[in-house]
């Protein structure tokens, strides 16, 4: 926890699998959910208290599962959004490198989208800095 604690900015890189989240990561998040630690419970109910981190999460899929009728089949997303919530990190952005499973020119293009939105993230991180 005192890693998670010390780091403005938490990159969470996964496969997708099953239509979740790796085991490897899953026990990662059941390590930081501790009661008293990561949040903690009062009188108006769970308070996250891992505050104030950036979060991104890199996502990569065989198949096509942001948009189109799979959509209802990515249980990964709406659960780290979940649960990085009710710790307290509510400022996520997803990265996801999808349809690698298609073909080369489907990978090709699904890591130049990903790339893409890399730089640009970087690109911004550069201004913030620079600003500061």
């Amino acid at each position: 926890l005192d890693e998670l604690f010390a780091a403005d900015t938490v990159i969470l890189a996964t496969g997708f699998i099953n239509f979740n989240i790796s085991s490897t990561l899953k026990s990662w998040v059941d390590h930081i959910s501790r009661s008293g630690k990561s949040f903690a419970y009062g009188e108006n109910g769970p308070k996250g208290l891992v505050t104030g981190k950036k979060v991104y999460i890199v996502l990569a899929s065989g198949g096509i599962y942001s948009e189109g009728a799979a959509v209802q089949f990515d249980h990964a997303i709406p659960y780290l959004r979940g649960v990085l919530g009710f710790l307290g990190m509510t400022d996520v952005d997803v990265i996801r490198i999808e349809g690698v499973g298609m073909g080369p020119d489907a990978v090709t293009a699904a890591l130049a989208k990903a790339t893409a939105k890399v730089d640009a993230v970087v690109a911004a991180s550069r201004d913030v800095a620079a600003a500061a």
